[in-house]
């Protein structure tokens, strides 16, 4: 018996290590490919960075973060929620910063008509224009648009040319000058006063947004903190009283009424922030 015990407890610790090296070669794997696509988005934003900075950053921050999450709690059930919010931290650092360039080249888009329409006043053509632009402008307008040229010099066309800054830089500003350029040049029209228009337009677009932006902030402040008054209610009661909310571990009832706050408060925080989006 001692010795079928003891093979049986080898063969345990056996499949464990294997089977815990298979997850974790498994995961690096995973995150070796996440690590790809996301150095393959910092290069659409001209922003490049080493690839194996990008793996460690997908392989360390998750543990670094679990580690973190241990030391204060001292719970090995806190782990796994730490580890997914770790590994999500290079996906919302991308998108963060993706939104943030977009937003920045729109606000630019001003400023670039008022350039080009100078240029086509002054004697020049569309594609010098674009050129001067890409010197004129800062990033991530002179960026792309110093992209637009290069991409002009080598055969592709005008129209192709623009259709793949609207995909790079997707915005309905971007798709009216896009449009309204390849429009003029199909019909003839003069580009210089739809310049000019486009210039009121956009302008006229970005108050507008501004403005709604400025009247839904309490919308959003009241759901950011009714969100944050549960947790820190709950935080704030059981170092007071430790012993406070057994009843609601311990009791079905207790458990069913702490489902349904817990699901109340998710469906309250959602209805607030879609109430609070205004479509322009």
């Amino acid at each position: 018996m001692v010795i079928a015990y003891i093979l049986l407890l080898a063969s345990f610790v056996i499949l464990s290590y294997y089977g815990v090296t298979f997850l974790l070669n498994k995961w690096e794997e995973a995150q070796k490919r996440k690590a790809e696509d996301t150095a393959s988005q910092f290069e659409e934003m001209f922003i490049f960075l080493h690839r194996r900075m990008l793996v460690v950053l997908y392989i360390v921050v998750p543990l670094f973060v679990a580690v973190i999450g241990y030391i204060l709690t001292r719970k090995l059930w806190i782990i796994p929620i730490f580890l997914l919010i770790g590994a999500s931290f290079p996906f919302l650092l991308v998108r963060f910063l993706d939104k943030r360039r977009r937003r920045k080249f729109v606000n630019q888009l001003v400023d670039a008509l008022m350039i080009m329409n100078s240029c086509l006043k002054g004697g020049l053509t569309l594609v010098q224009s674009f050129e001067v632009l890409a010197e004129e402008m800062t990033p991530p307008m002179s960026q792309e648009i110093s992209l637009l040229s290069r991409e002009i010099k080598v055969g592709v066309t005008l129209e192709e040319a623009l259709i793949r800054l609207d995909k790079r830089m997707p915005s309905e500003e971007m798709t009216l000058v896009s449009s309204a350029i390849l429009v003029a040049r199909e019909t003839g029209g003069d580009l210089t006063k739809v310049f000019s228009r486009l210039v009121e337009t956009i302008r006229d677009r970005l108050k507008l947004k501004e403005l709604v932006s400025t009247l839904t902030l309490q919308a959003r402040l009241q759901a950011i903190i009714i969100s944050a008054l549960g947790p820190i209610f709950f935080y704030v009661v059981n170092k007071i009283n430790p012993g406070h909310f057994e009843v609601m571990w311990k009791d079905d009832v207790g458990r069913m009424f702490l489902f349904i706050a817990i699901v109340l408060q998710i469906l309250g925080i959602v209805l607030i922030v879609i109430f609070s989006k205004v479509e322009i």
